[in-house]
């Protein structure tokens, strides 16, 4: 770089839209430029000679640590990762570029903001494993929640219960009182099972009609029969839609881990079968999966 170049090398620091900040080798900020204080709040008098790790985000420091011995002891330039607490108390991503100087034994460091990226890229994450009519979790995602309660229930010889619900009458809502009553329902039925259910259980939308319920909080049957028969009385909770009351009642079935041994699939195949045996045997009940009950035929309608 020759002399005039460098003249200008303040001049383009001031202006980088990215923070540019110099620290020392105990930690403590020597420098920090004006996008500085845009992204983190600190102007340079409540920056400068402040460890750096002040600003870390408490769960990020240990990696943050890492990361700058790898720079230090390995003469590494990595970038990396974390998250700073900003002025105001919110949090942001920063992905940083850093340079350690052996001879003048600083870091140069220079942040960029990701935060809007990242919370684009959990907001994809969600939608990719939730129902966007219900803000349930979908089938992928829930097959993914049953395999972790599988895998504890397993571990500690506890029980686990699945519940799989279907809707008697949900055609008929939608023939007679069109689609939109129909989105009505299911969005309302959701929040019901939700506002049942306690902490550690969780419920999630198949599609259709059809949800699923895991019951991580139950020690045997007669728990699943209490709480079927509250599910009962909140599901079928009056419901209006243009003035006409929505006529319709949840057909349940149950299987019980580990009195059924299996994976998620599996489990939730037996609640289903159990489900099919309560629809046509009129709706409005639960039943228990045993090794009996068999799939209905083809010619079978679901009402």
């Amino acid at each position: 770089m020759n002399t005039k170049t460098s003249e200008y090398l303040p001049d383009i620091v001031e202006l980088l839209l990215d923070a540019v900040c110099v620290v020392d080798v105990k930690g403590c900020l020597l420098f920090t430029n004006p996008a500085f204080e845009t992204i983190f709040g600190y102007s340079p008098g409540e920056a400068i000679n402040r460890q750096m790790l002040d600003f870390v985000y408490p769960e990020d420091r240990a990696k943050t640590i890492h990361a700058i011995n790898q720079i230090m002891n390995n003469n590494q330039h990595p970038r990396f990762e974390n998250r700073w607490v900003r002025k105001d108390g919110r949090i942001v991503h920063v992905l940083w570029s850093v340079y350690w100087s052996q001879e003048k034994q600083v870091r140069v460091a220079i942040a960029f903001d990701i935060t809007e990226q990242k919370k684009l890229e959990q907001k994809l994450i969600y939608l990719a494993g939730h129902d966007p009519l219900t803000d349930l979790p979908n089938r992928s995602f829930l097959i993914n929640q049953l395999e972790e309660s599988l895998s504890i229930a397993n571990t500690l010889s506890s029980v686990l219960g699945v519940l799989f619900i279907d809707i008697d009458g949900f055609k008929q809502v939608n023939d007679i009182h069109g689609h939109a009553a129909g989105d009505k329902l299911l969005k309302t039925i959701a929040m019901r099972i939700r506002h049942v259910l306690k902490k550690n259980d969780s419920v999630g939308r198949l599609g259709g009609d059809e949800f699923v319920v895991i019951l991580n909080s139950i020690k045997n049957k007669q728990d699943i029969l209490m709480l079927v028969d509250t599910l009962k009385k909140e599901i079928v909770k009056p419901l209006e839609f243009n003035d006409a009351e929505l006529a319709y009642s949840p057909s349940m079935g149950a299987v019980m881990f580990p009195e059924y041994y299996g994976d998620a699939e599996y489990l939730i195949q037996c609640a289903d079968k159990a489900m099919y045996r309560a629809k046509h045997s009129g709706g409005n009940q639960v039943v228990f999966y045993n090794d009996d009950i068999k799939l209905p035929s083809a010619q079978s309608i679901k009402p």
